[in-house]
């Protein structure tokens, strides 16, 4: 059977009761007010693979185009295109170009 935590809103007294999952402890021990029941966060384990950003996804997995780091290289690789026709001449090469 599983075990409940309770707390009664008048005394603030905390417990724990276990019972069938369709019965309900509706009164405090302490003080016989109405009780509500308390809810926890579970914790959650994720195993395997595919989780986290940093695992590596299949070619399907990102839209079945070319992986994220080719793309990379090929905008790197057009940067350093036009970087290349933006140069300009240092002062020295206009002196010796003139």
């Amino acid at each position: 059977m599983p075990t409940y935590d309770y707390k009664c809103p008048d005394c603030s007294h905390v417990f724990e009761a276990t019972h069938g999952v369709d019965d309900n402890i509706e009164d405090c021990p302490e003080c016989g007010g109405r009780v509500r029941r308390l809810f926890h966060p579970v914790g959650i384990i994720f195993k395997g693979s595919g989780f986290y950003k940093t695992d590596n996804r299949s070619a399907s997995g990102n839209g079945g185009g070319k992986s994220s780091t080719e793309k990379i290289e090929k905008e790197l690789d057009k940067d350093k295109e036009k970087g290349s026709d933006k140069k300009e001449k240092t002062p020295k090469e206009k002196v010796a170009g003139d």
